[in-house]
């Protein structure tokens, strides 16, 4: 197709680069969409074409490993040979047995028959090799044009694979390839699976995919440092998802999967919805990331994951609707969720949810260091839209940080913990926090009152749970509370820090930068610093107009000499009473901030 005539001006600077070390050869052009081998001597360029006149695929696959350089194999098939066109209609089908085998650096571009026949395929590239294509230990080579074939790149590095379409691609012990491209006409469309198996430092940018799989076949590597996506609009990629049913009518498909695999990132793309952004994607695809065996290190941030929402059928399931948007199982340690949307259609709205944003699943080892959200600026995800809860924490997984997330409108909680009973819904808090389950059933705050002034909400409340920890509080607005009465958290307005005395209590009170809007009802979590380990949401409490002055230390409605007497007095003897910054000392720092308060009287 005439895309493919811009790749390959824009992919020269990037093949003369990858190819230092390698004299470019020479240009070997298929003639023949035929199977035939009949040219001698040393097999080499120089002897092609034999003696029918004619260069087949499997010639030039010859010819290209025994001369010396990278040679280029292009393709001039004339229209006449074409066949299968029932089967794959405006597209030279060339026949290799066995497939294209070629174990020295070489680049294959169909895009050459597109300039040899013209556009007859305008939805892809104009060339299919027939068996596929084994193109080993290349090094500085490409792959590009090709339509509905299976290729291998294996071993080797340095590769460009783009501007096919509906392309199986492999790599497989491979390094530093680069999968698409964010140019125009870099990338790979039409759908098909890249698998990057036990390769690292690869690229897979700016393509059209139906599925993305970092997995390992067999021994202790892992694949490692890959990235798919990145931070520029042109590097994104839009991945639909796929799967099948099996006999009982259970969907098992995703969009991405993270099997036996570390430092990992995946950035800024589409994962889940057609590529429009505007429908679900793959009626089989149960995931739209799908984490098992060992990984570690995992980072997922500023993706759009939506419409992941599987059909079951029958015989043994009716019709109903499951999906996730990360599904979280296996073992191994850190998946750093940051700056991504959950639930959200091309169009900002939140029609296209799963049943939860982001599951765990209890395996016998638990994947350990998992952080959803974050307070530095772009670390929040937006949840919204999912049938079911937002944010599920099995009963085996403990330390799940879920940090200044904006989650609303979801059908279930915001935030479920399970019990170690598989009991869903809210937990009710008890004394002392001796419970487990799903981050240890972690208490959640209690909320005596929220109040909205100029400068911020008031929010006070109390805490109980295990003695002499350092909590971190977080406090969210939302327009109305979730039918249990506890959460969601809609706006973020800002945390403080709580410790529990000896029996395991705490009281805390904090102007919060953010201002609450009057008539809105506001949630808190509660965060163990020590393990990350958060709660559910609290209950909410109604926010309240014109609220309590900070500087009013006494609380008689004046802020005077009165607030600062008994602030001082409590300061000077280093009663908890003082900690006014609620950072968990008396020190300095209160002093200031008690002050500062003061002076501007609130």
């Amino acid at each position: 197709m005439a895309r493919h005539r811009i790749a390959r001006v824009a992919s020269a600077a990037g093949l003369l680069a990858l190819s230092a070390g390698h004299a470019l050869g020479q240009t070997i052009t298929v003639t023949t969409a035929d199977d035939i081998v009949d040219f001698g001597g040393g097999q080499t360029f120089a002897d092609l074409p034999g003696p029918d006149g004619l260069v087949s695929l499997s010639e030039a696959g010859i010819a290209s490993d025994n001369t010396p350089g990278v040679q280029t194999i292009a393709f001039h098939v004339p229209q006449g040979q074409w066949q299968y066109q029932w089967l794959y209609p405006g597209r030279a089908v060339v026949f290799c047995f066995g497939g294209l085998t070629t174990s020295q650096p070489v680049i294959v571009d169909g895009t050459t028959q597109t300039d040899f026949t013209g556009d007859t395929n305008p939805s892809g590239a104009e060339v299919v090799i027939w068996n596929g294509a084994y193109i080993a230990n290349n090094i500085g080579g490409a792959v590009r044009g090709l339509d509905s074939t299976q290729f291998q790149l294996i071993g080797g590095s340095g590769n460009l694979v783009q501007g096919n379409s509906n392309c199986g691609i492999n790599i497989y012990e491979s390094t530093a390839n680069l999968i698409g491209g964010s140019n125009p006409a870099e990338g790979n469309i039409g759908g098909g699976t890249v698998q990057i198996i036990q390769s690292r430092d690869n690229v897979i940018v700016g393509n059209t995919l139906d599925r993305i799989r970092i997995v390992r076949w067999s021994g202790n590597v892992l694949s490692t440092n890959n990235r798919i996506g990145g931070p520029t609009p042109g590097e994104r990629n839009r991945i639909v998802g796929m799967g099948s049913w099996n006999s009982q009518g259970s969907a098992g498909g995703f969009a991405i999967e993270i099997f036996d695999a570390q430092d990992t990132i995946i950035e800024n793309n589409q994962i889940g919805t057609t590529s429009d952004g505007m429908s679900v994607g793959h009626l089989a695809a149960l995931s739209g990331i799908y984490f098992d065996g060992e990984h570690h290190n995992t980072t997922i941030r500023n993706n759009t994951i939506a419409g992941v929402l599987s059909e079951q059928r029958p015989p043994h399931t009716s019709w109903y609707r499951v999906g996730y948007a990360i599904q979280i199982s296996g073992a191994g340690s850190g998946v750093f969720i940051t700056g991504n949307k959950f639930g959200f259609d091309a169009n900002g709205d939140p029609l296209l949810g799963s049943t939860n944003a982001i599951l765990t699943v209890n395996q016998a080892s638990p994947v350990s260091n998992i952080v959803i959200g974050g307070p530095a600026p772009g670390e929040a995800n937006e949840i919204a839209g999912q049938l079911g809860a937002a944010i599920v924490v099995a009963g085996g997984f403990q330390g799940v940080r879920i940090s200044s997330n904006s989650i609303y409108d979801n059908a279930g909680l915001g935030i479920d913990l399970v019990t170690s009973g598989f009991q869903y819904g809210v937990t009710p808090n008890d004394a002392g926090d001796p419970d487990s389950g799903g981050n240890g059933l972690q208490n959640f705050p209690v909320l005596n009152s929220a109040s909205t002034s100029a400068t911020g909400t008031l929010i006070e409340g109390t805490f109980n749970s295990n003695s002499n920890a350092l909590f971190k509080i977080e406090c969210f607005a939302s327009p109305s509370p979730d039918s249990s009465g506890h959460g969601e958290g809609a706006l973020y307005l800002g945390s403080m820090l709580a410790t529990t005395n000896f029996s395991g209590n705490a009281s805390f009170s904090a102007l919060l930068p953010t201002q609450a809007p009057a008539g809105w009802y506001v949630a808190a979590t509660a965060t163990r610093e020590a393990s990350g380990s958060t709660s559910e949401f609290s209950e909410c409490v109604a926010v309240q107009s014109g609220g309590l002055c900070p500087a009013d230390f006494n609380a008689d409605g004046f802020v005077n000499g009165d607030d600062y007497d008994a602030f001082a007095t409590l300061f000077d003897s280093a009663d908890p009473g003082a900690d006014f910054n609620h950072d968990g000392f008396v020190n300095g720092d209160d002093y200031d901030a008690f002050a500062e308060a003061f002076d501007a009287g609130c």
